[in-house]
């Protein structure tokens, strides 16, 4: 009775590995590889261009949209709270200011009257705080952030 039991499992257990091994296959190659009803995938398939859009009778023409300029945003001074240096990143504190800056703006880093670095900010803000990466210098805590 032992013997049937075990020669039983082995079948089962060929076919829960076969089903995963397909299903596997079929992950890694997608459904792309696998030829299905709507022909070969070797052949080419058509391609279309959009038609242009003539205007409607009637339709009022509209003059197209200004481009959006980026403006820099004067804000004021900033003061670096934390620094890490092996990872290229500086926390600024913006407490005093009226609006953050916004993201890519450049900043150069203060200590009394003497440059000592560049940032750039990134998007990564949190209230009156902003994360900001340190292109170049030596920026300890305390520096003062100005704008160029």
């Amino acid at each position: 009775m032992l013997t049937s039991l075990s020669a039983e499992r082995v079948p089962r257990r060929l076919a829960i590995h076969i089903f995963v091994a397909i299903g596997v296959c079929i992950f890694v190659l997608g459904c792309k590889g696998i030829k299905g009803i709507g022909g070969s995938s070797s052949e080419p398939k058509a391609e279309t261009t959009p038609k242009p859009s003539l205007p409607r009778q009637g339709y009022r023409d509209v003059p197209p949209a200004k481009p959006v300029v980026k403006k820099t945003v004067e804000t004021g001074q900033g003061k670096v709270m934390l620094v890490d240096q092996a990872l290229g990143f500086c926390v600024v504190d913006f407490v005093f200011t009226a609006q953050m800056p916004p993201s890519e703006q450049r900043y150069f880093v203060y200590r009394g009257n003497q440059q000592v670095g560049e940032i750039l900010t990134t998007a990564q803000t949190d209230e009156s705080f902003l994360v900001a990466d340190i292109n170049k210098g030596d920026i300890r805590e305390g520096d003062s952030v100005r704008p160029e």
